[in-house]
C-alpha cells in the first residue's frame, strides 16, 4: 500500500522548492515511463494503471490501483534491474500477487488482454527523505512532461510519500510546505492526466457520491471518520478539476453536493467526536457559496426554463464560463490546508467509545423533530424560514444515506418515499426564488423577462401549498432509527 500526497506546484515556486531540496543534497534521477491499457481503456475506467519505467539505468514494472481514499493506493513494483534491451510488459510477473490478480480478473476477465502503449512520461525527479516526528517522508519534485503521438502536457508537481511511520505525520509535514510554496492538492494521478491527453480531453467526468455501508459494531467516532472520508472521495477529484480551471458544470454540481453532504454530517454528528474542528464549517461554507452562483444558473436552466418555454417563446442565456476566482479559491493554500486537516481527522486516534446506534438515534431525532415542528406551521413561516425547512430536509436525507445500512432496507425506503417528494417540491420552490432574482435583474433591459418573472411569482404559492400538503404526511411514527 502506497501512502502519498500529491500537489501541483506553481511554476513561479519551482526554483525555490528545488533550492530547498538541493540544500539537503537531494538525489536526482531521470524517469521515463510507458503506460499501457486495453484499446478501450478498461484499466483507466477502473482506476488502474500499469507502467514500465526506466529509473536511471534500471527498469521497474508497476501496478497501481485505487484504494479506500485518495491518500492510499495499492501498488506492486516488480524490479527488473538493468536490461540489455528494453523489456516488454509482462502481466505474468504478478501471478503470485493475489490482490493484483483479483483486480485484473475483475476488470479483464478470463481472456488475457492485449495491452497497448497509450502515453509516455519523461520526468526529472529531485528527491530527499526527511525525518519528521519519527517518520520518514520522501519529498519528490517532478518536472517534465506527458506525451502522446499528437500532444503533450507539462508536469510540475511535488509528491510526499510515507516511507516509514504514521500517515498523520505525512499529512502534518505536507502542511508545513503548503503555505510556503503555494501547493494545492491534486488527487489526479499522472496516469489519469495521461489517459485524458491520449483521448483528447482535459478533464475526467465529475465524481459522484458512493454508497457507504457502516458496520454496526464500530464506535460513533469511527463512523463519522468514515463518513468524512466518503465525502472527501467525492469532493477532492471535483475540487482538483475546479482548481485547475478545467471544471464543467457537473463538477461544480458534484462538488457542491459533496460539500453539502460533509457539512450535514459535521453539523448533525458533531458530538460523535471531540476532534471535529468547529472552524471547518465556516471554511466549507465559503467554498459552497463560491460555487453557488454558477450552480444556480444551471439549476434554473434545467428545472424552470423548460416549463416557461411551454407557455412562451423564451430564450435564457446559457451559463457563463466558470468564474476564474473560483479556481483561485480552490487552489489557494487555505483550501488545501482545510482538506489536509480533514484527512488528518480521518487518521487521528479514536478517543471516544460512544455507541453508534445510540448517537444515530439522538442526532436524527433532534433534526427530525425540528422538521416536524416546521411542518405544523409551514404555511405561516416566512420564505426564509421555509427555505430553512428545505435545508433541514436535505440534511436529513444525506444523514440517512450515511447510516441507512444499519437498518432494514424496507423501513428506510418507506421513510424516504415520504421524504423525496417533499425535497423535490421544496427544491423547485427554491429554484423559483433564485429565478425570480435573476429575472428581475434582466427585466429592466429585456422585456421577455417580464413574462418569465410573472410566471415564477405565480408558481411560488402553488408549489408552497403542494410542499405543505406533503409535509403534513410526516409524523413521529415514521421514525425507523429507534
Amino acid at each position: 500500500m502506497e501512502i502519498e500526497l500529491k500537489f501541483q506546484l506553481p511554476e513561479s515556486k519551482k526554483k525555490t522548492v528545488l533550492q530547498t531540496l538541493n540544500k539537503q543534497k537531494a538525489q536526482k534521477i531521470q524517469l521515463q515511463a510507458k503506460y499501457y491499457d486495453t484499446a478501450d481503456r478498461l484499466l483507466a475506467k477502473n482506476y488502474v494503471a500499469i507502467r514500465l519505467r526506466q529509473e536511471g539505468e534500471h527498469w521497474v514494472q508497476t501496478f497501481k490501483a485505487a484504494s479506500k481514499n485518495h491518500l492510499q493506493r495499492i501498488e506492486e513494483d516488480i524490479y527488473l534491474g538493468k536490461c540489455e534491451q528494453e523489456p516488454e510488459l509482462d502481466l505474468s510477473l504478478y501471478q503470485h500477487n493475489r490482490t493484483v490478480q483479483t483486480v485484473l480478473h475483475e476488470i479483464l476477465g478470463d481472456t488475457p488482454a492485449e495491452l497497448q502503449l497509450q502515453f509516455q512520461t519523461n520526468v526529472q525527479r529531485s528527491f530527499h527523505v526527511f525525518e519528521f516526528e519519527g517518520s520518514q517522508i520522501e519529498v519528490c519534485l517532478d518536472n517534465g512532461e506527458i506525451r502522446t503521438p499528437t500532444n503533450q502536457a507539462k508536469i510540475c508537481e511535488v509528491e510526499f510519500e510515507l516511507k516509514q511511520g504514521a500517515a498523520q505525520d505525512l499529512i502534518n509535514f505536507a502542511k508545513t510546505w503548503v503555505d510556503k510554496y503555494q501547493l494545492w492538492l491534486d488527487v489526479r494521478s499522472k496516469a489519469e492526466r495521461g489517459n485524458l491527453l491520449a483521448v483528447g480531453k482535459c478533464v475526467s467526468p465529475a465524481t459522484k457520491a458512493k454508497m457507504l455501508n457502516l458496520e454496526s459494531d464500530i464506535s460513533a467516532e469511527q463512523a463519522v471518520k468514515l463518513i468524512v472520508e466518503n465525502t472527501l472521495n467525492q469532493i477532492l477529484p471535483n475540487a482538483a478539476a475546479i482548481a485547475d480551471g478545467v471544471a464543467e458544470a457537473d463538477h461544480i454540481h458534484q462538488a457542491r453536493v459533496g460539500l453539502r453532504r460533509l457539512r450535514s454530517a459535521l453539523k448533525h454528528f458533531s458530538n460523535w467526536s471531540a476532534q471535529i474542528d468547529p472552524t471547518w464549517e465556516n471554511e466549507l461554507a465559503e467554498l459552497f457559496r463560491a460555487l453557488g452562483q454558477s450552480r444556480d444558473r444551471d439549476a434554473i436552466q434545467d428545472s424552470v426554463i423548460p416549463l416557461i418555454k411551454q407557455s412562451c417563446d423564451f430564450e435564457f442565456p446559457l451559463s457563463a464560463e466558470i468564474d476564474s476566482n473560483i479556481a483561485k479559491l480552490f487552489s489557494a493554500a487555505k483550501t488545501t490546508q482545510l482538506f489536509l486537516s480533514l484527512f488528518s481527522f480521518i487518521y487521528c486516534g479514536d478517543e471516544s467509545k460512544l455507541k453508534l446506534s445510540k448517537q444515530v438515534t439522538k442526532s436524527l431525532s433532534k433534526l427530525f423533530h425540528k422538521i416536524l415542528m416546521d411542518a405544523t406551521q409551514f404555511s405561516t413561516l416566512t420564505v426564509k424560514q421555509q427555505h430553512r425547512t428545505r435545508k433541514r430536509i436535505k440534511q436529513l436525507r444525506y444523514c440517512i444515506d450515511f447510516i441507512s445500512g444499519l437498518y432494514p432496507e424496507k423501513e428506510v425506503q418507506q421513510f424516504l418515499n415520504k421524504l423525496e417528494p417533499i425535497q423535490e417540491y421544496l427544491g423547485f420552490y427554491n429554484d423559483l426564488f433564485v429565478a425570480e432574482q435573476i429575472f428581475e435583474k434582466q427585466a429592466a433591459e429585456q422585456s421577455q423577462f417580464l413574462f418569465a418573472l410573472g410566471w415564477v411569482k405565480a408558481q411560488q404559492p402553488h408549489v408552497a401549498k403542494k410542499a405543505d400538503k406533503k409535509l403534513q404526511h410526516l409524523s413521529a411514527k415514521d421514525i425507523f432509527w429507534k
